[in-house]
């Protein structure tokens, strides 16, 4: 029924409609309002006919743009946003925790764990990062590797220095920071520095110990009247010299050689003997000269063999020191005797090798003589068929010529 109450009337409708206006940007704010608390001024907003401000009065309103823009900045706000709180009592037991900056140890970890994670993303050839900047920035991956070889051995030497005398450094460093931060502690960082003080003690009683052990160490073995310097050589190392003495007395230990020594000993007193008693016999004779017909002939012995007792002293008191370094001298001789051997098999080896360089030479030059032989036939052969060539281009254009006149 209502249907038909209302069908006669016109379907026109003058009515402003509000909620379907037009967008309006906002325009740019005046120069003496701040950037944050300004106000857009923007004409009202325009209806379809004209007249929306008769019900709205939108003059004062902001677009969404500067809307979305302050309302972010509230909220950057709002996650600095400061607290207060109230100081610490002067009776409270507790102190106030303030944040420690970051050791020395803790930035070292730091550091090495971001180095192992950079080694391990230049190590990936697979990595897009990489490629992306090695095709637009030109990177060469070998020298950030070469970089990283030479940050690490850097972090190498810090760590090992940070060992011992390091640690205690670091120790008073981050106890003289502390005291400087909280100077309400005094108390505990001055027990602490009385700790630390010990344990310097300890450090200094333990070297002393140390080098106390080393020097009875040095009188046992002897080098601790060794002047060291460059003009005199250093003392023989303890161990291959012990090795060595107890090869040597392992051999003398032998029965073999102690019978040896004996049996030579032996020979040796006897001719000391027959030696002594012909000198004393010659003094005897020397002596009694009215006695001719009493002098044998065996003084001749002892008057031949003193002048070679006389010979052999001299070189005897020049070898007596240098008997430590004969063996040294006997050790090079061989040496130097492997030396000649090998220079001799390295001349043979070298004449060898002369005589095929010879043989390559003449090689060489037969190779040279046949290609010369070559050449020359070549060029003759050239000469040769440049000639039939041309013989028979006369005879084809003499024939040609005949045909003309044969034709005409």
């Amino acid at each position: 029924m209502s249907v038909n109450k209302y069908a006669n009337l016109p379907d026109i409708d003058t009515a402003p409609d509000v909620y379907e206006t037009e967008d309006v940007f906002p325009t740019t704010a005046t120069k003496g309002e701040s950037s944050d608390e300004e106000a857009p001024s923007r004409p009202p907003p325009r209806t379809k006919n004209g007249d929306g401000n008769l019900e709205l009065d939108s003059s004062h309103l902001i677009g969404a743009d500067e809307a979305s823009k302050r309302f972010k900045k509230a909220e950057r706000r709002r996650a600095h946003r400061t607290e207060f709180t109230y100081p610490p009592s002067p009776t409270s037991d507790t102190p106030p925790t303030r944040a420690k900056p970051l050791s020395y140890r803790d930035r070292l970890r730091l550091l090495q764990s971001e180095l192992t994670t950079l080694e391990a993303e230049l190590s990936d050839p697979s990595n897009p990062a990489l490629h992306k900047e090695r095709e637009e920035e030109h990177v060469d991956p070998g020298e950030l590797i070469r970089g990283l070889v030479d940050v690490k051995g850097r972090l190498e030497k810090i760590s090992k220095v940070k060992e011992g005398r390091g640690r205690l450094v670091e120790a008073i460093l981050r106890d003289e920071n502390d005291t400087h931060e909280d100077r309400d502690n005094e108390k505990d960082a001055k027990g602490e520095k009385d700790g630390q003080e010990k344990g310097k003690g300890l450090d200094v009683r333990n070297v002393a110990e140390m080098d106390k052990r080393v020097g009875e160490l040095e009188k046992i073995i002897g080098s601790s009247t060794t002047s060291l310097d460059e003009t005199s050589p250093l003392p023989p190392p303890l161990l291959p010299m012990l090795t060595r003495l107890n090869a040597q007395l392992t051999l003398l230990t032998q029965p073999r050689h102690i019978d040896s020594i004996s049996r030579r000993l032996k020979l040796l007193l006897s001719d000391l003997e027959r030696t002594s008693h012909g000198q004393g016999h010659g003094t005897s004779t020397s002596r009694k000269p009215h006695h001719p017909q009493q002098q044998p002939t065996a003084p001749a012995q002892p008057v031949s063999a003193s002048p070679l007792l006389e010979q052999l002293t001299p070189l005897l008191t020049r070898l007596a020191p240098n008997l430590p370094h004969i063996p040294h001298i006997l050790t090079r001789l061989r040496t130097l005797s492997a030396l000649h051997t090998s220079a001799a098999e390295f001349q043979s080896t070298l004449e060898s090798l002369e005589e095929d360089q010879r043989k390559v030479r003449e090689a060489l030059e037969d190779l040279s003589k046949a290609v010369t032989t070559v050449e020359k036939s070549l060029e003759e052969n050239r000469g040769t068929v440049k000639g039939n060539v041309q013989g028979l281009e006369d005879r084809v254009e003499g024939l040609v010529s005949r045909l003309e006149e044969l034709s005409r």
